[in-house]
């Protein structure tokens, strides 16, 4: 039994720290590895040591076999952990390490080599009784023999790449007259993409489930199956919530899906951490789907519900030891994992890149958070747009979809656009709730993204006005340059969203009021604390309702995430003025459309400044003019109900001259 005392992270982000976290506690040295644009990531701070790999993009780096097996050599590592992703299923390389006389914390070569092919696996399980789709999974790739296999499996049809994965290569076809079109167009996504155009055939499943069991081998035969977990919600094949155990399932079903992923394991000789994954009918009936001969992204479900570490099991089982004595007998709980991308839902998930400026993560209990970025982190163009995994652990399904959706609503991502808003749209469908879903459920309901929540205009306008309010009078811009002004106790601020859209808010006695277009918000009991890094938290009562909101200011903009919704609102530029919004020439102008409600002096009179000359209604609210100056109302014509415009002039105050002394 050879111990493990140095271990290589050949990844990056938060499966690199998630390893690093199991390797400390069993007190083994860690190494990062990193490209150019990771030399300030988390994972290469928190390692014992780490090396720079050159370059930014993946295929210099973090996929640059010869890189990796120097810095193995240069730091004295004895073990190579693969995370998942990047070269985690390359058996040529996991070759190469086992070859040096290097601990590869994986499964054998020969296990991997065994399951990459999907049509080889499915030919090699299918006779040891693993149950498998009606296909074709051959080695005659003619377009003859695949038109004839489709005629005799028949429609719908699924065309698939055999190598590779995430949706390449894959092709649904209806009739027959159609399989042509879709094998050269399956055939030229899988060579371009893996480099292997080989496909199989297989019945199309109509709203299919997902599910796969989560297995664990060592080095002296034992096989665990550490019971289910469900993934059915996804997008272009691509996991997006994933939940322990899989609900609905009878006990039968369950068990005879742990006992084939054990035949599966065992017949291929693996060893370390896997998954089997397997497509489940609307019957309840199962087939095989595939393996992945790595740990997961979702792992953390399974610990939750099993209280193991599977990366110290991992890490124990390539130091040679047997699997613990006992293993759980049943699943503890409920778990739910979600995952936060750098991506635009309205821009049909396209990823986005920049700074995240701000990040606030949920804490209590049951919540927990793998990442690899913190306040500002840099998302690059280079790799994966995963941000984090949130987790959520709870007794029972109820408790812990509760959990999940606060702990969505607890996350504040700013400065970059994510799918936060759509996990929270998401995971408070009532299909999710109830459990009504399928592996296509979200492309069915296209609303959840194309149809996001307007933006709330009087949200952004008041967020802004009580921060203003807030802040010392000497802050600099975007502040100072935000007209706020007091009459009669009353503070107002006027935004102007554009030409024809304005925004009034106004203070009285702690009562705040926003008025936008059509919408009216009324707030009162606002209170507005600091919590340092410029994030501002307010709380108010709108009616009966406690409500609460996170803001955080910058020159362009403020960002307003109320826990349901965020939005980026860009500064509305306040109306030029000195108080009262008036000028100093005596000119006094409207600054919005509305209606003269009292005239209170008359054109010859004699006024002082602050003296009430006329009141007008503007947004459902009186405002009283005064005058800007001491001098003559020389001009003031106005009757009570005329309407008046924005930027008409109200009346002209002509200031006094001053005495010589």
């Amino acid at each position: 039994m050879k111990r493990i005392h140095r271990l290589l992270i050949a990844n990056r982000g938060e499966i690199a720290r998630r390893i690093q976290r199991s390797a400390r506690a069993l007190g083994i040295e860690t190494v990062a590895v990193y490209s150019d644009a990771d030399r300030n990531a988390l994972h290469v701070r928190e390692a014992d040591q780490a090396i720079c790999l050159g370059g930014a993009t993946a295929s210099q780096s973090y996929l640059n076999r010869d890189a990796l097996l120097a810095a193995v050599r240069d730091t004295g590592a004895d073990a190579v952990h693969p995370g998942y992703g990047f070269l985690s299923e390359d058996a040529d390389f996991a070759e190469a390490v086992t070859e040096a006389g290097i601990a590869w914390v994986g499964p054998p070569p020969a296990a991997m080599r065994a399951m990459a092919s999907k049509a080889a696996a499915k030919q090699t399980l299918e006779p040891r009784g693993v149950p498998m789709i009606p296909g074709y999974h051959g080695d005659d790739q003619s377009d003859a023999r695949l038109l004839e296999e489709a005629e005799r499996i028949g429609f719908p049809l699924l065309v698939k790449a055999s190598a590779g994965g995430g949706g390449k290569g894959m092709r649904v076809v209806e009739k027959l007259e159609l399989v042509a079109d879709a094998l050269e167009s399956a055939r030229r996504e899988a060579r371009n993409a893996f480099g292997d155009d080989r496909l199989l055939l297989e019945r199309y499943l109509v709203n299919p489930r997902h599910v796969e069991v989560q297995i664990m081998a060592d080095t002296h035969g034992n096989v665990w199956s550490l019971f289910e977990r469900d993934c059915s919600l996804q997008r272009r094949h691509q996991k997006v919530v994933e939940e322990a155990p899989a609900p609905t399932l009878n006990d039968e079903t369950r068990h005879a899906m742990w006992k084939a992923a054990e035949v599966a394991a065992s017949s291929i000789g693996y060893v370390g951490a896997g998954t089997v994954e397997y497509i489940v009918d609307a019957s309840g009936d199962f087939f095989f789907l595939e393996m992945n001969t790595r740990l997961q992204v979702e792992h953390p479900v399974t610990e939750c519900i099993t209280g193991l570490d599977l990366v110290a099991l991992q890490l124990r089982v390539a130091e040679g030891e047997p699997l613990p004595e006992e293993r759980p007998s049943h699943p503890a709980g409920h778990a739910f994992e979600v995952r936060l991308y750098a991506e635009d839902p309205d821009q049909d998930f396209r990823p986005t890149t920049g700074t995240l400026s701000h990040v606030v993560w949920p804490r209590g209990l049951g919540v927990r958070i793998d990442t690899g970025i913190e306040s500002g982190s840099e998302v690059s163009p280079f790799y994966d747009p995963m941000l984090a995994k949130l987790i959520v652990h709870g007794a029972n399904r109820d408790e812990a979809l509760a959990r999940l959706n606060r702990a969505l609503a607890e996350t504040r991502l700013v400065g970059l656009t994510t799918n936060l808003d759509f996990l929270r749209r998401l995971c408070a469908a009532t299909d999710v709730a109830d459990f009504n879903i399928h592996t296509h459920w979200i492309e069915a309901h296209r609303d959840l993204w194309q149809h996001q929540p307007d933006q709330p205009a009087c949200w952004s306008a008041l967020a802004a006005s009580v921060v203003q309010n807030h802040q010392d009078a000497g802050h600099t811009d975007p502040w100072q340059r935000l007209s706020g002004w007091r009459r009669f106790q009353q503070r107002r601020w006027l935004y102007n969203r554009s030409e024809t859209e304005q925004c009034l808010v106004t203070e009285h006695q702690g009562v705040w009021r926003a008025h936008c277009a059509t919408e009216t918000l009324t707030l009162s009991d606002v209170t507005v604390e600091h919590l340092g890094d410029g994030h501002f938290r307010l709380q108010g009562r709108e009616g009966q309702h406690r409500c609460q909101l996170d803001a955080w200011p910058d020159a362009t903009g403020i960002e307003v995430d109320d826990g349901h919704s965020r939005w980026h609102q860009v500064w509305w530029q306040a109306e030029a003025a000195h108080e009262d919004g008036q000028g100093g020439d005596g000119q006094v102008k409207a600054l919005m459309p509305g209606t003269v409600t009292a005239v209170h002096q008359k054109a010859g009179a004699q006024v002082k400044r602050g003296d009430k000359i006329l009141s007008m209604e503007a947004m459902k609210m009186e405002t009283t003019l005064t005058a800007p100056v001491d001098g003559t109302l020389v001009q003031c014509s106005l009757l009570v109900g005329d309407r008046v415009e924005d930027g008409q002039v109200l009346f002209v105050v002509d200031p006094e001259e001053e005495v010589a002394a």
